[in-house]
C-alpha cells in the first residue's frame, strides 16, 4: 500500500534536495566552472564529475564504432560480397516516423552505395500490420527480390523469416525493439537489444550505423538530418551516440540538406532562423507519422527522399491534409476513451489504464493511449476492436519497463511487441476494465506513487537568479530531450506587465521584475486574467529558445501556474448575502470547513464528496463526471481540492463562512455567465479562523512538532512537507539550521493567512462594499 499521505495537494515536488552531497557537489561545480543553477541540473542528470561533463558535451565527437553492434560486420560483409552480382535489394520499413526515416536513410545509402537495383516498401497500417509479414515475403518473392532487409522491425517476425528462407530470400534485419525468447533465422540480425548493455539507438540509428561502416563513415549531413528526425520521434534517450546524431542532424537541417523537411516546416522557420528538436518532435515527426497513421506512408519516404524543394511541395501539402485528418479523427476517439475512463469511477480507476471502443481508428490509438498517460500519470492501453479481435497501443510512465512487464502477460495477446516505453499488440475481445486489473497486478511502488504528484520541478528559483551566463550556458547544453530533459524550474517573481493573447485572449504574455527574460503561457489566460501588477506569482516553466525580432532568445513557458486558481475579479456581482433558497437546482457546489462535515453533508444530500485523497488520475475522472452532467452537487472542504472546472456551476453555496475574499474570487470562477453564489452573512468566522491559525505552520507550531516527530510521531502534513523541504530528518543529529522562508509550503501558507487576517478585519456583509 503506497503512504499517499507524503504526496497529497503538492503543486510540486523539487528534486534537489538537501539530502544531495554538498561538498561533492561543491568539487564538481569548482571544477566544470558552471553557475550554481547549471551544476545542479547537470548533477540531477548523473553528470557528476569532468569526465561526465567532458563526455556529454562530446568533446571526443565521434560516434561509437559501428562494429559493436552485434552482426552488423556480417551484414556488411554480405552486401560487399553481394555488391558485384547485381542482386535486386527491397528495403522492408515501418509505417512511423522512425521507421519511414530508416526506409529513406537506408535506401539512399544503398544506392550511395553502388548496388544497380534497389527499392523500397512499406506496408499498409490496415492490411498488413506491424512487422514483416509472410505476404509481403511472398510478393517480394514473386517480383524476384533476392534480398530483404528490414528497418525499425523484425525481430519478432519469426514465421516470415523461414518463408523468405524457403523461398531463397537472404534477410538481414535492422531493429532496436524488443527480441522474443526465440531469434528469428537471418543472415544477420543487427539489433542493439542483442548486446549486454544496449545502445539505444532508435531504428534509423542502427540504420545509420550500418551505413557507416558500409560507406567507411563517409557519410553525407543529409543522413545525419534524416537520423535526427527518427531518434528524436521514437524519444530514444538523447545521450551519447543518439546526443551527438541529433546535433549533427540539426546543424544539417539548418544548411537546408534535407530539401522535403524545408518544404514542410515553410514558414514556420524565419530567415536566420535554427531548427531545434521540438520542431522535429512536435512537427515534423508528428506529419510524417500522419501519412502512415492514414494508411499509407510511402509519400513521407518520398518527401524525405526528396532532391529539390519544389518537387517536395505537393507531398508537404498532402502530409499536411494528412495530419489535419488525423487531428480530428483523434479527437473523435480521445473523447470516446474519456467518456470510458469516467465510467471507471464505480469501480475504482487502476494503476494501469486499459480502454476499448468499437471501430476506434488504428492510426491514433498510439497518441490516444499517450494523452491519457500523461493525463492520469499511470501506463495507458487503447484498443481498438473489430468484431472479435482488437488491435491496441500501450505507453509507459517514466522509470518502467512496459514491454517487460505486458511480456508477463503473453497469454493475453495473439502478437505483442514493442520496448520500455511503448508496445504494440494484438488480442481478441475482452472486458477492458478487467484487462486493467490483471496488467495492475505487481506494479512497483515508484510507479504508483507517480499518481498522486502533479509534477516534480529540478529546482525552484527566483527570476532575477537567470542571470545572461545560466542563459549561455543552457544554450550550449542544447539539445535537451528524452533521457536529457530540458530542465523543470519552479519560478518565484514578481509581475511587471501583462498581456493577453490570442483570438480569444486565451494565451498571456508577462514581464517579471528583475529580469529581461519573457513570460509566455498558451492556455493559461482564464488565471493570469486577474493578476495585478506588483503581487508575487510562482509557475512550473521551462527555458525555450524563441526566435523574436529576428534574432533567438530564451524565454520562459508556463507548465503551470502554482497555487493560482483563476479568479473573478467581479465575483461580487455574482454574490448574494443571504441563505440560498430550497429551491435552487442544477449543478451546485456546497462548502464547508472540515473534512468531516463535507462527509457528513455528502451523505445527507446524496452528493459527490470531492476527496482531497484521490490521485491525479482520479480526480481527471471525477471532472469528466461532472462534465458530463447537468444535475449533480458536490461538496468541497474549502481548505481541500477543489475541482477545475470553469463556468460549470450553476450555484454555490457556503454552508461555512468563506476564510477569505480570495476564496470568494476563486469560488466565483467556477460559476457559470448566470450562476450565483451564496453566503449566509450570520456564520460565524471563529471556526474558520482557528482552524486558519492551526493550519498554518508558525514557528512555535513548527518547533513543537519537529519535537513530536523526533520522539517518532506523524506531523501534520503541513509540518513534514516544511521539514522536507528544509531537508531536516528526524533522528539525526548536528543538522544545520534552516531558514523557514526556504520552504516554499512554508512562504504560501503564510500567504494564505495574511490574507484571512486582512479579510476579517471587517464583518462579511461590508465585504461587498470594498
Amino acid at each position: 500500500m503506497v503512504n499517499v499521505t507524503h504526496y497529497l495537494n503538492r503543486p510540486y515536488r523539487q528534486a534537489w534536495t538537501h539530502d544531495e552531497d554538498q561538498e561533492s557537489f561543491r568539487l564538481f561545480q569548482q571544477q566544470v566552472g558552471l553557475s550554481e543553477i547549471t551544476a545542479k541540473i547537470l548533477w540531477l542528470r548523473n553528470i557528476r564529475s569532468l569526465e561526465d561533463y567532458r563526455r556529454l558535451m562530446l568533446e571526443s565527437r565521434e560516434l561509437s564504432d559501428p562494429e559493436q553492434l552485434p552482426d552488423l560486420t556480417k551484414a556488411v560483409t554480405f552486401l560487399e560480397n553481394i555488391r558485384r552480382d547485381h542482386k535486386s535489394i527491397r528495403v522492408y520499413g515501418d509505417y512511423d516516423a522512425d521507421g519511414v526515416s530508416a526506409t529513406a536513410l537506408m535506401y539512399q545509402g544503398l544506392v550511395w552505395a553502388g548496388f544497380p537495383s534497389v527499392d523500397y516498401y512499406i506496408p499498409n497500417r490496415f492490411d498488413e500490420g506491424y512487422g514483416l509479414s509472410s505476404d509481403a515475403v511472398v510478393q517480394a518473392a514473386a517480383e524476384g527480390i533476392d534480398v530483404l532487409i528490414t528497418v525499425d522491425c523484425g525481430s519478432s517476425s519469426q514465421e516470415a523469416a523461414d518463408l523468405a528462407a524457403q523461398y531463397g530470400i537472404d534477410l538481414i534485419i535492422t531493429d532496436h525493439h524488443g527480441l522474443p525468447p526465440v531469434l528469428p533465422r537471418a543472415r544477420a540480425l543487427v539489433n542493439p537489444e542483442r548486446m549486454n548493455e544496449p545502445n539505444r539507438f532508435s531504428g534509423v540509428g542502427v540504420a545509420l550505423q550500418l551505413l557507416r561502416a558500409l560507406l567507411h563513415d563517409d557519410v553525407p549531413p543529409w543522413a545525419y538530418a534524416v537520423a535526427a528526425i527518427g531518434t528524436v520521434a521514437d524519444i530514444v534517450p538523447l545521450t551519447g551516440d543518439n546526443r551527438l546524431i541529433v546535433q549533427r542532424g540539426l546543424q544539417a537541417l539548418d544548411m537546408g540538406a534535407c530539401p522535403g523537411v524545408s518544404a514542410l516546416l515553410g514558414e514556420r522557420i524565419k530567415p536566420g532562423q535554427r531548427i531545434h528538436v521540438d520542431d522535429l518532435g512536435f512537427f515534423v515527426g508528428p506529419h510524417l507519422n500522419a501519412a502512415g497513421r492514414m494508411g499509407d506512408a510511402t509519400p513521407a519516404v518520398g518527401l524525405l527522399l526528396a532532391s529539390r524543394k519544389e518537387d517536395a511541395e505537393p507531398l508537404a501539402a498532402l502530409l499536411r491534409e494528412k495530419n489535419q485528418v488525423r487531428r480530428d479523427i483523434e479527437q473523435e476517439v480521445l473523447r470516446g476513451a474519456l467518456a470510458q475512463l469516467a465510467s471507471y469511477d464505480q469501480r475504482g480507476l487502476p494503476p494501469f489504464v486499459v480502454l476499448a471502443g468499437d471501430e476506434w481508428h488504428h492510426g491514433v490509438i498510439g497518441i490516444v493511449a499517450s494523452r491519457i498517460k500523461d493525463l492520469v500519470k499511470r501506463p495507458v492501453a487503447i484498443i481498438g476492436w473489430e468484431q472479435d479481435e482488437g488491435k491496441g497501443s500501450a505507453r509507459s510512465v517514466p522509470g518502467f519497463h512496459l514491454l517487460n512487464h505486458l511480456a508477463k502477460h503473453r497469454d493475453v495477446f495473439l502478437k505483442l511487441g514493442g520496448h520500455r516505453g511503448a508496445c504494440g499488440f494484438s488480442l481478441v475481445r475482452q472486458d477492458p476494465y478487467e484487462l486493467s486489473l490483471r496488467f495492475s497486478r505487481s506494479l512497483p511502488e515508484e510507479l504508483l506513487t507517480q499518481q498522486f504528484v502533479d509534477k516534480t520541478v529540478d529546482l525552484r528559483i527566483k527570476a532575477e537568479d537567470l542571470t545572461p551566463q545560466v542563459m549561455d550556458e543552457f544554450k550550449a547544453l542544447e539539445p535537451f530531450g528524452h533521457g536529457f530533459e530540458r530542465p523543470q524550474f519552479a519560478v518565484v517573481g514578481t509581475l511587471d506587465s501583462l498581456r493577453l493573447m490570442g483570438q480569444d485572449k486565451q494565451h498571456v504574455a508577462m514581464t517579471l521584475e528583475d529580469t529581461t527574460v519573457r513570460v509566455v503561457g498558451f492556455n493559461q489566460g482564464d488565471v493570469a486574467s486577474s493578476f495585478l501588477v506588483g503581487m508575487p506569482i510562482e509557475f512550473i516553466g521551462e527555458l525555450v529558445p524563441n526566435f523574436f525580432q529576428g534574432r533567438e532568445e530564451y524565454q520562459w513557458r508556463i507548465h503551470k501556474l502554482v497555487n493560482a486558481r483563476a479568479f473573478d475579479l467581479k465575483w461580487r456581482s455574482y454574490t448574494r448575502w443571504e441563505v440560498a433558497p430550497a429551491t435552487v437546482s442544477g449543478r451546485i457546489i456546497y462548502v464547508v470547513n472540515s473534512t468531516r462535515e463535507q462527509h457528513r453533508v455528502a451523505k445527507d444530500l446524496g452528493a459527490v464528496s470531492w476527496n482531497h485523497h484521490w490521485d491525479y488520475g482520479t480526480r481527471l475522472v471525477q471532472e469528466e463526471k461532472l462534465r458530463a452532467r447537468s444535475t449533480i452537487s458536490v461538496v468541497v472542504n474549502q481548505w481541500g481540492l477543489w475541482p477545475e472546472i470553469r463556468y460549470w456551476a450553476n450555484h454555490i453555496i457556503w454552508l461555512s463562512a468563506p476564510a477569505s475574499q480570495q476564496c470568494l474570487a476563486m469560488a466565483a470562477s467556477l460559476l457559470e455567465v448566470e450562476g450565483m453564489m451564496w453566503v449566509d452573512p450570520s456564520l460565524s468566522p471563529d471556526p474558520v479562523v482557528l482552524k486558519a491559525k492551526r493550519l498554518v505552520p508558525h514557528r512555535q507550531t513548527l518547533a513543537r512538532l519537529w519535537r513530536a516527530r523526533q520522539q517518532g510521531f506523524k506531523p501534520l502534513i503541513i509540518g513534514g512537507r516544511v521539514f522536507e523541504e528544509l531537508g531536516l530528518e528526524a533522528g539525526v543529529s548536528g543538522q544545520k539550521r534552516r531558514d523557514l522562508h526556504d520552504s516554499p509550503s512554508y512562504q504560501r501558507a503564510h500567504t494564505t493567512w495574511q490574507e484571512i487576517l486582512a479579510s476579517w478585519q471587517k464583518p462579511v456583509i461590508e465585504w461587498a462594499e470594498d
